[in-house]
């Protein structure tokens, strides 16, 4: 299904956001926005974290939805070779809902707050 040329714009608006939010996001592929937290990514130090710890990522995509262009999350299908499922999120134009909930999905509680050391006590 052709997406036209009216998803880049919205998709570089997302990016816009989602970075506004402390994010890292990239548009990839046709259709697609790529976003991570970099204060979930594992400590550089860490070859353990780095190994199975593949941080905080997420990615939406651009497609025909009830008729017009919506964000749709990509989830993980239940096993490791099965197709992704995609679940509507907003319709394109609605920047602001979209950067917001993906900076909830991607949130690490407490990061940089004043006196948190990640542990309980």
């Amino acid at each position: 299904m052709a997406l036209g040329v009216s998803w880049r714009a919205s998709a570089l608006a997302l990016v816009d956001a989602l970075e506004a939010r402390g994010l890292v996001a990239e548009v990839w592929g046709h259709g697609a926005v790529r976003v991570r937290n970099p204060a979930g990514e594992p400590d550089t130090d860490d070859p353990q974290g780095q190994a199975f710890a593949p941080g905080l990522r997420q990615e939406v995509l651009c497609r025909h939805h009830q008729g017009v262009l919506w964000w749709l999350w990509v989830w993980s299908g239940p096993t490791r070779d099965a197709v992704p499922e995609l679940e509507p999120l907003c319709p394109v134009e609605d920047t602001v809902t979209a950067a917001e909930a993906l900076a909830r999905v991607l949130a690490v509680p407490f990061a940089g707050a004043p006196g948190s050391s990640g542990g309980c006590g």
